[in-house]
């Protein structure tokens, strides 16, 4: 698999992921925090294990880390929670923001890509970068995939976060003035 196939394969698989998953009106549960944490662990066990770890690499990663954590914190605020009054359950709508965020960083993720194969005055300019501050090539994938991993995991904690400070709902606040749940 070349560079570009894999790159679309791994960003429009979690791209895809993402929107039928996230995208709309959706029921906040545990599910939707596991999930996320699952499978970037298996995405991360996967493309991550034998990475280059000499000390530039590691700051290259951190770079990545710091980028995902940035774009985490966007997809966060594109993120709407609400508590729902009649249920108590709690709810997430991802719109047009959401998408546009996501697909900002999966097009940046493939014009790389994209560039670093097909175009000659960048990948001549990218290799002289890479020689110059000593960057293995093979530490581009980890990169990009620590960016992603780092992106979603910064979703996730930061909206279970929003959802611990919403009111209690129905429940919550039926129990806070003393009174026992049903059991049936």
């Amino acid at each position: 698999m070349t560079d570009m196939e894999q790159a679309l394969t791994i960003s429009g698989g979690i791209f895809a992921v993402m929107m039928l998953t996230q995208y709309g009106r959706r029921k906040y549960d545990l599910h939707k925090v596991l999930m996320p944490i699952g499978t970037v662990s298996a995405v991360g066990y996967f493309y991550l294990r034998g990475m280059p770890t000499q000390h530039v690499d590691v700051v290259v990663y951190l770079v990545g880390a710091a980028i995902g954590l940035a774009c985490g914190v966007v997809a966060t605020f594109t993120t709407g929670v609400e508590r729902d009054p009649g249920s108590g359950h709690v709810y997430t709508r991802c719109g047009a923001g959401f998408v546009a965020i996501w697909t900002a960083v999966v097009a940046l993720r493939v014009a790389f890509i994209y560039l670093a194969e097909h175009n000659t005055w960048f990948r001549d300019h990218l290799g002289t970068f890479m020689v110059e501050h000593q960057i293995v090539q093979d530490a581009i994938a980890p990169f990009f995939v620590i960016m992603a991993l780092a992106m979603v995991l910064t979703r996730v904690f930061l909206l279970l976060a929003r959802v611990r400070l919403l009111p209690a709902g129905v429940q919550g606040a039926a129990l806070t003035q003393g009174s026992s749940p049903v059991r049936g």
